[in-house]
């Protein structure tokens, strides 16, 4: 499957240029943008609908500019405009609390029926990122949102690995906060680990300690999904993945500072 959609996007895009970055361009949303955004994000983002009005217009417009600075490519499924936003609404809620948020080294985004194989993979997948584009099975998106309970959120999965790239491996759009305090983040991972290793449990599932970017990944799950029992289990954790994300998903307006 990988295989071919990179095959796909070289033979109708070649090797395609960086996001646009609209960032800093002037947008008025019109009510008509502002309406159909609200009832779309609304309909499955608690986080959005827990925001004041003043954060909702930064979320709408923030939402607005990734989806317009990326192709979304459907597979599986008819082209879904709705989805194409509420997919571009992940990777916002990631990145709210950062300057740069639109992931510019990824221009493709690519949003499949259900879980897909990789090529020679018995495997099913149900997303991943790859320097091409971000891959989503929109089946395994919405259920992410709607089940809060098992800390599982494969948009917010892998919007945190394309960040992670976007800002180590690519030569556009990083964020000079993000890059600063991860490395803080991930020098303090050490003793989570071998306490983990000591205790043989841990709040967050296993897939974590698979090797550190997972350990990133899963833990901007649980950040997202259930906040107050990652503090309350993990308060270490939990206070670096806000100053990392320059954000606490348990305050109404989220922000902890302006961007840096």
């Amino acid at each position: 499957m990988q295989s071919f959609l990179r095959k796909l996007n070289r033979l109708f895009y070649g090797n395609p240029p960086a996001a646009r970055d609209l960032s800093s361009e002037p947008f008025q949303p019109s009510d008509e943008i502002v309406n159909n955004y609200s009832f779309v994000i609304g309909s499955l983002f608690t986080y959005f609908n827990d925001l004041s009005t003043e954060k909702r217009m930064r979320f709408i417009r923030r939402t607005y500019n990734f989806r317009q600075s990326k192709r979304f490519h459907f597979i599986g499924m008819e082209q879904n405009e709705d989805a194409a936003i509420l997919v571009s609404a992940s990777a916002v809620q990631v990145t709210f609390g950062l300057k740069n948020y639109q992931l510019l080294h990824f221009r493709d985004v690519y949003v499949l029926a259900a879980a897909y194989h990789m090529e020679n993979e018995e495997e099913l997948y149900i997303g991943h990122v790859a320097p091409e584009g971000i891959y989503l099975s929109w089946k395994h998106f919405l259920y992410g949102y709607a089940n809060k309970k098992d800390n599982i959120n494969v948009a917010v999965h892998e919007m945190a690995h394309a960040l992670l790239y976007n800002n180590f491996f690519a030569q556009y759009g990083v964020d000079a906060h993000f890059r600063l305090n991860y490395e803080k983040f991930s020098n303090s991972t050490g003793p989570i680990f071998a306490d983990v290793i000591t205790k043989r449990r841990s709040y967050l599932r296993g897939y974590a300690f698979s090797n550190l970017h997972e350990f990133w990944a899963v833990s901007v799950e649980a950040f997202f999904e259930n906040p107050k029992d990652l503090r309350d289990n993990m308060p270490e954790l939990y206070q670096a993945l806000c100053r990392v994300l320059n954000q606490d998903p348990l305050t109404k307006e989220k922000l902890i500072g302006a961007e840096t």
